[in-house]
């Protein structure tokens, strides 16, 4: 592959069910995969683990100042806001005074504005309307924008607001991302 990928994905409320299909269906393909998520922020998080029963790629939790890899998914710890400069991700303590989490969007904001990575966004299951400036970010800077079909999302405000902004790719069911992923790959890398 000619180019280096990251897929940044964006959920909340009902997100780890979206994410267990997504990674179900994902297989090694040499991009990245970078999970930013609403999470409780007084006990530990353990997505990292039950995403590795999901997928066959190894799973990370992401370290201050972490250069990405291939292959991998990275997982932004409990208590924390991530950012990405220079092709590492970069953690920032959470202000947990401030009530409405904007997890996704300051990812989607700084990964907007990062040079090394070529960019597709996806927002999943979700409360509340994170990741719809970000996308809009990533969008008008060239990335692919996907929004999980509001009907299969526990909580559907999230993905909804994604398509309302009039961005969005493709609409799809988590399980059918992978292989839409794969094929747009595909066209970029052989176009």
């Amino acid at each position: 592959m000619k180019n280096k990928y990251i897929i940044a994905l964006g959920a909340s409320a009902g997100g780890v069910a979206a994410l267990t299909e997504f990674f179900d269906n994902t297989m090694p393909d040499g991009v990245t995969y970078i999970v930013t998520m609403h999470l409780y922020p007084h006990q530990k998080s353990l997505l990292v683990e039950i995403l590795q029963r999901h997928s066959v790629i190894k799973v990370r939790d992401v370290v201050h100042n972490m250069q990405i890899e291939p292959n991998t998914i990275y997982v932004m710890p409990e208590n924390k806001t991530m950012a990405i400069k220079n092709g590492r991700l970069i953690l920032f303590d959470r202000d947990l005074s401030v009530k409405v989490n904007k997890a996704v969007d300051i990812f989607f904001n700084s990964l907007s504005k990062d040079a090394v990575f070529k960019k597709i966004a996806i927002v999943l299951s979700g409360m509340g309307e994170d990741g719809t400036k970000g996308i809009t970010a990533i969008a008008k800077n060239g990335g692919y924008i996907i929004a999980q079909i509001p009907c299969s999302a526990e909580q559907d405000s999230m993905p909804a607001g994604v398509i309302a902004s009039g961005f969005t790719n493709e609409i799809l069911y988590p399980k059918q991302m992978p292989q839409a992923i794969i094929d747009y790959l595909g066209r970029c890398n052989f176009s």
